[in-house]
């Protein structure tokens, strides 16, 4: 019986984080999206997006819900702000593209100096040999 008043508030913890993401008002996850969105301009990862996507959906619903209890102005209010919020995340997306495309041909130009390189000293080394 002792265990018993240890447990409780773990017990009620657990509800609390089961129940409290569907909860969560539609301006906490605007907020969090401005965060994960920034985060992922200066770090982008897959991770980080499927994160944001899954916010984004959230955002959806709760949009949604507010149409749906007549709150239309507040729902046009946060679908703005979204869709300003989804712009930034494209233009995050599109420069981790790019720095992943420059990345990638910087690795083919490193690759072609050093075959080039290669083919010189193969070279070098057969006029050598017919000295």
């Amino acid at each position: 019986m002792k265990m018993l008043p240890r447990l409780v508030p773990l017990a009620v913890a657990a509800v609390v984080m089961v129940f409290l993401p569907g909860c969560e008002r539609p301006q906490d996850t605007l907020k969090t999206l401005q965060t994960e969105v920034s985060a992922y301009a200066s770090n982008p990862s897959d991770e980080a997006a499927a994160k944001i996507e899954e916010n984004f959906t959230r955002l959806d619903e709760q949009i949604a819900k507010l149409r749906q209890d007549g709150k239309a102005a507040e729902a046009d209010t946060l679908a703005q702000q979204k869709a300003a919020l989804q712009t930034q995340y494209a233009a995050a997306r599109m420069t981790a593209s790019l720095l992943k495309a420059k990345e990638a041909a910087a690795g083919v130009g490193e690759a072609f100096r050093k075959a080039g390189e290669a083919f010189g000293e193969a070279l070098q080394g057969q006029s050598g040999n017919n000295d």
